[in-house]
């Protein structure tokens, strides 16, 4: 008892500890979420825009890594790329970008003292790279090489694969189809102010940190994109090659088989729901062989077996574990362990400025957990969103292994 007593009030005392977040939004309509730490002299900034369906053209799956991948190379105001690069890399400051399913977000971190010439490199990123024809053509194998990550080990391709929705996946002939116009099109319709959300946190006041936003983006405006070439991109009727119905199967060297499903989150799951099935499934006894671990995405469900077992024994081995925890589902002290362990992690936030900055940028976007609603979260609600969850019909399935055993059962 003394023990719960006093990680209780460690946990309170970090909660205490922790900025509160301060919003406001410039005329332009940027949002910007400050986050105040003298702890360090450090200061990081966060950039995330929404992407939304229709954003990008039927056959251009893969546009908006590429859009990544031109900024990323492009020269930027009066810096060609490289002497950007050294620039950053003189200035001790970090910055880099990812694309990923539904948004697209930049990440900085510099001194505090070079926070004026941080923010002003992110929006020469943002606002005056200059697309050069010749860097597009260079950069089309450079993001098929990406997506396909020909040179990780096969397991590590397989997930990849697995985790991309049905026809989201590059190929070569949709980078291929994807003209300097598309490429326009789409950084005037989705880089715009009015889509995105500044997180910043360190070591600068909420005055300090609304001069510094004003300057340096303040001047962000719409642009009115130019008309699309083609259809948007709209959920198939019906499902595509490479979707649940047609598995993953990766070359592999050796004996063994990796099998695996990918469960996609299903429509309406609450936040607190998957952050407590997050923590409660990783090592689930119930999956045993098999194991299952969760993914921004969803949830993974992994076989290894040897050349004792065949593929049809081995879908069926792990379909029946999937089942038998859908069934099995979680009791009343695995909800409550699963909140536990949730404070904990949220009290210890406090000591992380990443984990702050997820945190803001969660709730912001309306994908956060809160207590209330934590609190109010029930051991049935739990269980169906499990078992809406582990709908193996709707899987995702893959292997990897020899190419001797490149087959799967048809689905029953």
């Amino acid at each position: 008892m003394k023990r719960l007593l006093l990680a209780g009030l460690a946990a309170t005392l970090a909660l205490q500890a922790q900025p509160s977040p301060q919003h406001f939004t410039l005329p332009n309509g940027l949002r910007v979420v400050h986050l105040e730490d003298h702890e360090h002299p450090l200061v990081r900034v966060r950039l995330h825009l929404s992407l939304e369906p229709g954003d990008t053209l039927v056959g251009h799956q893969g546009l908006a890594l590429l859009a990544m991948r031109m900024f990323q190379h492009s020269d930027a105001a009066d810096l060609k790329a490289e002497s950007f690069d050294r620039l950053l890399d003189d200035s001790g400051i970090r910055l880099s970008s990812t694309a990923e399913p539904g948004a697209l977000e930049w990440r900085l971190a510099a001194r505090s003292r070079d926070q004026d010439r941080a923010l002003g490199l992110l929006a020469d990123r943002l606002l005056r790279s200059i697309f050069d024809p010749m860097v597009l053509e260079a950069q089309r194998l450079a993001c098929w090489r990406q997506a396909e990550q020909l040179d990780a080990p096969p397991f590590q391709r397989l997930e990849a694969a697995l985790l991309q929705a049905p026809g989201a996946r590059p190929t070569l002939a949709s980078l291929g189809a994807i003209t300097l116009e598309d490429l326009l099109t789409f950084r005037a319709k989705v880089i715009r102010p009015d889509r995105a959300l500044l997180l910043i946190h360190g070591d600068v006041g909420l005055e300090q940190a609304k001069r510094l936003v004003l300057l340096s983006l303040g001047s962000w405006t719409v642009q009115e994109p130019p008309t699309l070439t083609g259809p948007p991109v709209a959920a198939p009727a019906t499902a595509p090659p490479g979707s649940a119905a047609d598995p993953v199967c990766i070359s592999a060297p050796g004996a063994s088989l990796r099998l695996q499903a990918f469960l996609p989150r299903p429509p309406g799951v609450t936040p607190e729901a998957a952050t407590l099935i997050a923590l409660l499934v990783p090592g689930e006894p119930t999956m045993s062989p098999a194991s299952i671990a969760w993914r921004p995405e969803g949830l993974l469900a992994t076989l290894d077996v040897g050349p004792e077992m065949a593929e049809a024994g081995a879908w069926a081995l792990l379909q029946l574990r999937l089942e038998a925890l859908r069934l099995r589902g979680f009791t009343t002290a695995d909800l409550e362990r699963a909140r536990i362990a949730w404070a904990a992690a949220r009290s210890l936030s406090s000591l992380d400025a990443e984990a702050q900055l997820d945190a803001a940028a969660a709730l912001t976007l309306g994908h956060g957990a809160t207590l209330d609603r934590m609190k109010t979260l029930t051991q049935d609600q739990l269980n169906a969103t499990l078992r809406a969850w582990l709908d193996v019909g709707k899987a995702r399935r893959g292997l990897a292994g020899s190419e001797a055993r490149q087959a799967l059962p048809p689905r029953p």
